[in-house]
């Protein structure tokens, strides 16, 4: 693309548009200084334009670099961009939430196999989900704490669904859980306790990230013959959906002991709704939350 048109494209940008975006986000105030070093940067590469072609391509295409990376970074910044990282965790690194039944009021967690890690702006856009296909129709009752009238939800549980063999290894066939960036943007995560994922895919569904993945879990043998409990030593599969915004910073968690094309067919399916209210990390009691499914 020759030089020409990309000053065109930047300096076509209505700066109307520009200011509506800082407002609408909150982040005007703290941005002014930033957004007067664009306005002062445009007017060089203007100058810098009439005079391309008399020896200054050189000067001209640095200072188009510079001007693009700074719009970017800004951009990036006004439009509140959340992001999501995940690993594995760092030896001796902890997390903790608060436990009042603890004499230190909190109960510390130093044994945990995954770490998912978000940043971005101080609230989030709340949420509600609807279903449209499931494997077991869920318990209403059950679930009627996390539904309105219209049945639209916040979480979703197969416990107690007609058709559930809860004594196999399906059972738990699947969950779905929203949590917020918002959550744990101050040194907090979303932790997998007990199981350990395989290969995380990352993939792209319209306006949502999507990590996908098969997770494990070992059981020892148990043989207890006072409660009358006995098992062999296995290991149980678990398949996990997360579904993240980006944009608004919202995370689902659709999981299940049944099969990932099943998981995958839940989370496709959901119908999903903002609220209008946003969440700060003040809405939640703890910055720190185990995904685990079937675990309590």
């Amino acid at each position: 693309m020759r030089t020409e048109k990309l000053f065109d494209a930047m300096n076509d940008i209505n700066e109307d548009y520009k200011t509506e975006a800082l407002i609408r986000n909150g982040y005007l105030s703290d941005m002014e200084a930033s957004v007067k070093e664009i306005s002062e940067m445009s007017e060089i590469t203007k100058h810098l334009k009439t005079t391309a072609g008399k020896g200054s391509k050189r000067v001209l295409s640095i200072a188009l670099a510079a001007c693009l990376v700074l719009a970017l970074a800004i951009t990036a910044y006004a439009i509140g961009v959340f992001s999501l990282s995940h690993r594995d965790p760092e030896p001796g690194e902890t997390y903790s939430l608060y436990w009042p039944d603890n004499p230190s009021g909190r109960l510390v967690w130093d044994k945990f196999n995954y770490v998912f890690e978000f940043d971005g702006p101080d609230e989030c856009a709340e949420i509600k989900f609807r279903e449209g296909w499931l494997p077991f129709s869920p318990n209403e009752e059950v679930n009627s704490w996390a539904t309105d009238g219209e049945g639209w939800r916040s979480t979703l549980v197969s416990e107690g669904a007609e058709g559930v063999d809860h004594t196999s290894e399906n059972y738990q066939p699947y969950r779905v859980d929203v949590y917020y960036a918002s959550q744990f943007i101050n040194d907090g995560a979303m932790i997998l306790m007990y199981q350990t994922p395989e290969e995380i895919i990352n993939e792209q569904w319209g306006e949502h990230q999507v990590l996908r993945f098969h997770a494990t879990q070992h059981f020892d043998a148990v043989d207890d013959d006072e409660r009358d409990i006995h098992s062999p030593e296995r290991n149980l599969d678990y398949y996990y959906v997360i579904l993240f915004s980006p944009e608004d910073g919202y995370v689902i968690v659709v999981s299940g002991t049944s099969d990932m094309d099943t998981i995958e067919h839940v989370a496709k399916e959901l119908q999903i709704k903002k609220t209008g209210n946003m969440l700060s990390a003040d809405d939640f009691e703890q910055n720190c939350v185990f995904i685990d499914v079937g675990q309590g």
